[in-house]
């Protein structure tokens, strides 16, 4: 799993939930430059991404991944809430849409959905 976000309480709020997932190995960064390398190289199951990154959308981020490994599932969160963003980044590929900080809750049945149906 790939995880791209650069906020501080974003990153701490999700590596507690993602530490209820031990099947998932995650790589995070908060560099776009890096979190390109990263999907230029690696064909990640999941991405989770937020929607906004310093220097990049993360709209571009699902289009990287998706090129790489077009079953790849990618979970954008965001501090937007905003259901055109949400239904154009559904429309374009991703699995699904995150608001936080109040819903980062839910990304951990997400996640339990998610390690039902990727092996």
């Amino acid at each position: 799993m790939l995880f791209i976000e650069d906020e501080g309480y974003v990153i701490d709020r999700v590596q507690e939930i993602l530490k209820g997932f031990p099947q998932f190995v995650v790589t995070h960064t908060a560099m776009v430059d890096e979190a390109r390398k990263l999907l230029e190289e690696t064909a990640f199951d999941v991405v989770v991404t937020d929607i906004y990154v310093r220097g990049v959308s993360g709209l571009e981020l699902l289009h990287y991944a998706k090129e790489k490994n077009k079953e790849t599932c990618v979970i954008m969160i965001t501090g937007v809430d905003n259901s055109d963003l949400a239904a154009k980044a559904l429309k374009e590929g991703a699995f699904d849409f995150v608001i936080k900080p109040p819903a980062l809750d839910r990304l951990s049945n997400i996640l339990k959905l998610v390690a039902l149906v990727k092996p």
